[in-house]
């Protein structure tokens, strides 16, 4: 008997019984939705679980067959299974994505339909006349099985492992299917890179051990299948042995709801490979994959700005869809865009993310500078995937054609294989490429990834803490804002490290086992956070230099309190109010901090950053210049992309002067310094301009010698904020700078700062302060010093042995400093106090470092700005 060809039938024609009864005909529309885990590895390819509420609407009792399909597929039979444990809300079902994508598969080119959406789809369930009965279909004589093209399903590595698990697959149980449909296979990629004799593999399969850092029990990929055709013959009506005619569909007796596989009847053939959509697997399978699927499923119940239109992701799915539609086919479009952004900010994730939306592979080529680009295509050529990811692009390779382009040899090489295979794919072949050079970014789409502001930190944070244990002290904003300057994979790492901070922190407890800890959890609290913190921006700053927070609050500031009230005023405000400046109002962010040196101006410009939780750039001007022509600007638009990539962030100029002096008067021949000057202002302007790119950027720069500046950065708009900082004229002020250097010291009760102050005379600047405690500080100690030297030579000379009788310790002779104040100093004995005379002595050896005559020049700096002001 010829095999039948399937055919879409329409529902009256599938609920015709054969003696032309009617049967009843209700249709209910249900939502489909993927199940999160495996419930039944033999069951779920086909089974449907409902609540109990929608048995009524449906007019079946748990475990019945129904008929699912919709208008742009055929129907096929399955199995109804109430859990209302598992579904939330009536009108949906969920399932296996292998039988959600079968029932409602269509044209397999069409990449704008329900499938590619991030709608649920939604398919039509029917009521079979089986009952909880097994259905009376035919059973297959014989199948053929083709593989998906697939980056794994081509490669021979991992074919002895795929074969088993599609023999598994079909010999656990009898499998109900049907022409077209796709059966997911998963395998273990890693353990099969292990396997060196692939016949003894094929051969014995249990024989491989678990491997080196792998779970035996995971499955980290999945291979998929698709059934080309179905071999089976028309049940025969006539035998006494077949249920009532009422009980039949026709479609069912003619093989069209499906047929059974028997694996003692049927022959299953594996043979040719197909091109397909595949359906997104979620986290149904236990993958490689599964985080950032389960990232992606989370951010889409959110609504997330990281998955808007106008996000990264959102552009790239844009245009991968429209160059996949059946138009675009037609007229042999072919798309390559090129992705660029920081490492780790979330380019490979993406792209992975816009082929599980649309249901296509991936297949990666590393072109490493020694590999040729006829391999590095070739690899892509063969598997046919829809995207090819061409990773840390290096274009060294095709210096050996100095006679073309190297751009044009890439295009060329990517334009052969759209032509080679646009006869045999369904879609075309679109390139991604991470990284690239030269004229290149000319010749594709560009998309960019920047790098993630505060609330694109707060929702990828979300997401990766949605299933942890939080302490009430943890703020997922105060660590968003912690966190600038941090890509993805940082973040990623970050709650690494901070699960594994609590893991240690707990086990520290004694009385805890490793048992009890695992079976209770562990939360996560702000400690494990903060260390977390600390190391990983000790880790990022080693690599790039990260803004930080400093730790610097306004009790370490003594005196200037004029000089806080107008910086705060300046910066404070537009971050606490924006709505003060979204009517197109400009912000000053440029404040000059001037004054003789020693006066504070580092120490203000920390405890603005920490008091308003801002990041805190310096630079130093020196670490501008560079010897090689034009590497100096670009440090200083270096400088100021570092600070919008860590915004909110401060940038503090320190030594001003040296970096920016007036134009025309340099003596260098080649302008290095006019141009640094240029290349400044214009960063500055670019800010003032800006609407939201630099909007919570400040800048703050310090100098002794403003009359050394260039006029054009006091103008408004740049740094129009001066501000003085002097020497302390009063000795009130004196004595609150004294407050704040020692409130870390233990001080005699007899010590009175106050007496102190009123013996300091007024060309004392901060630095002459600090200086002044921190001399004090060191007679204190050694003073302390010579007071145990004193009493170790007492011990030595008179005690020791008594000491050795009554401690029952022998005591090494002599007795050395180390050891006494380890084993034998009292912890009143190690305590260093500060007294009065400390300070005296420290007061009568200081010298101020600011003169009476300098002095009077910064005077009169200060009037001249002051007049140029006025």
């Amino acid at each position: 008997m010829a095999t039948p060809q399937l055919r879409t039938k329409t529902p009256s024609l599938i609920l015709a019984s054969s003696d032309d009864r009617p049967i009843r005909n209700e249709r209910t529309c249900f939502t489909g939705a993927t199940l999160p885990k495996i419930i039944s590895a033999e069951n779920d390819d086909t089974t449907l679980y409902l609540r109990t509420s929608d048995l009524g609407k449906l007019g079946v009792l748990n475990f019945d067959w129904a008929v699912a399909g919709n208008s742009a597929s055929q129907y096929r039979l399955v199995r109804v299974v109430v859990d209302d444990s598992l579904v939330e809300s009536s009108g949906t079902v969920k399932t296996s994505p292998i039988l959600l994508f079968n029932i409602t598969r269509s044209d397999q080119t069409d990449f704008t339909s329900k499938a590619s959406s991030s709608q649920s789809p939604s398919f039509q369930l029917l009521p079979s006349p089986f009952g909880s009965h097994r259905p009376f279909i035919p059973t297959a004589r014989a199948i053929t099985i083709a593989r998906v093209a697939s980056p794994f399903s081509i490669n021979k590595v991992y074919q002895d492992s795929f074969l088993a698990g599609l023999k598994a697959h079909f010999d656990q149980t009898q499998r109900l299917v049907k022409q077209g449909d796709i059966i997911a296979v998963p395998i273990e990629a890693s353990r099969s890179r292990w396997v060196h004799d692939a016949d003894d593999a094929a051969s014995n399969p249990d024989s491989l051990g678990p491997l080196p850092l792998d779970s035996s029990s995971n499955k980290h990929t999945l291979v998929y299948f698709m059934i080309t055709n179905v071999e089976y013959d028309i049940l025969d009506t006539s035998s006494p042995s077949h249920p009532s005619p009422q009980d039949l569909y026709l479609g069912g007796q003619m093989g069209e709801l499906g047929c059974w596989v028997d694996p003692s009847v049927t022959r299953i053939m594996q043979t040719g490979i197909e091109h397909s959509r595949i359906p997104d697997p979620g986290s149904y399978y236990d993958l490689e994959r599964k985080m950032s699927s389960g990232i992606l499923k989370i951010l889409e119940e959110r609504d997330s700005s990281l998955l808007a239109p106008s996000s990264p992701f959102g552009k790239l799915l844009a245009m991968a869809t429209a160059s996949m539609t059946k138009w675009s086919l037609d007229c042999h479009l072919d798309l390559t865009f090129l992705i660029k952004g920081q490492r780790g900010v979330g380019k490979y994730t993406t792209i992975s993310w816009v082929a599980q939306k649309l249901g296509i592979h991936i297949m990666e080529a590393r072109m490493i500078p020694r590999q040729k680009e006829h391999s590095a295509f070739g690899s892509i050529k063969r598997p046919n995937a829809a995207l090819a990811s061409l990773s840390s692009v290096n274009l060294r390779p095709l210096q050996d054609r100095p006679s073309q382009p190297k751009a044009k040899v890439l295009i060329s090489r990517i334009s052969t294989c759209n032509r080679n295979d646009n006869s045999q794919l369904e879609s075309p072949l679109s390139a991604v490429l991470q990284e690239c050079v030269g004229n290149l970014q000319k010749s594709w789409k560009e998309t960019g990834f920047p790098v993630p502001d505060e609330r694109s930190r707060y929702e990828i944070l979300a997401s990766l803490l949605h299933t942890a244990v939080l302490s009430s002290d943890v703020s997922l904003s105060h660590l968003a804002t912690q966190t600038a300057a941090l890509v993805a994979a940082d973040l990623v790492d970050l709650v690494a490290r901070a699960h594994t901070h609590s893991l240690e922190r707990t086990l520290k407890n004694k009385g805890l086992s490793k048992q009890s800890v695992q079976l209770a959890g562990v939360s996560l609290s702000a400690a494990d956070f903060e260390s977390a913190l600390g190391k990983a921006r000790d880790a990022y700053s080693e690599s790039i230099g990260a803004p930080k927070i400093p730790t610097v609050s306004w009790d370490d500031v003594g005196g200037l309190a004029h000089v806080k009230a107008d910086i705060l005023d300046t910066i404070q405000l537009p971050l606490e109010h924006p709505e003060l400046f979204a009517d197109g109002l400009k912000k000053r962010s440029g404040i000059l901090l001037y004054g003789p040196p020693g006066t504070g101006k580092t120490l203000i410009a920390k405890a603005v950053a920490t008091s308003c939780s801002l990041n805190f750039f310096s630079v130093k001007g020196p670490e501008l210049l560079n010897m090689y022509i034009g590497e100096s600007e670009a440090n200083v638009r270096r400088v100021f992309q570092k600070a919008r990539d860590a915004k909110p962030c401060v940038i503090f100029f320190d030594e001003l002067d040296s970096v920016a002096p007036k134009r025309g008067n340099q003596g260098d021949s080649g302008g290095v310094m006019d141009r640094i000057v240029s290349q400044l202002l214009a960063e500055l302007d670019g800010m003032a301009g800006s609407e939201n790119g630099s909007s919570d950027v400040f800048v703050i720069g310090a100098t002794n010698r403003p009359d050394l500046l260039d006029p054009a950065l006091l103008r408004p708009g740049r740094f129009d904020r001066m501000l003085y900082l002097g020497v302390s004229d009063t000795h009130e002020a004196q004595f609150n700078i004294l407050e704040a250097l020692t409130r870390k010291f233990r001080l005699d009760p007899d010590l009175n700062l106050r007496d102190i102050a009123e013996q300091c005379p007024f060309n004392y600047t901060g630095a002459d302060f600090y200086a002044l405690c921190s001399d004090a500080m060191l007679n204190a100690m050694s003073r302390k010093a010579a007071l145990i030297d004193k009493r170790i030579s007492e011990i030595t000379e008179s005690d020791l042995a008594a000491l050795s009788s009554t401690s029952g310790v022998k005591h090494p002779y002599p007795l050395t400093p180390q050891y006494y104040l380890s084993e034998l100093a009292t912890p009143e004995e190690i305590l260093v106090t500060v007294t009065k005379e400390d300070f005296m002595i420290a007061l009568k050896n200081l010298v101020p470092s600011v003169s009476e005559a300098e002095m009077e020049h910064y005077r009169l700096v200060q009037q001249r700005f002051t007049q140029d002001k006025d």
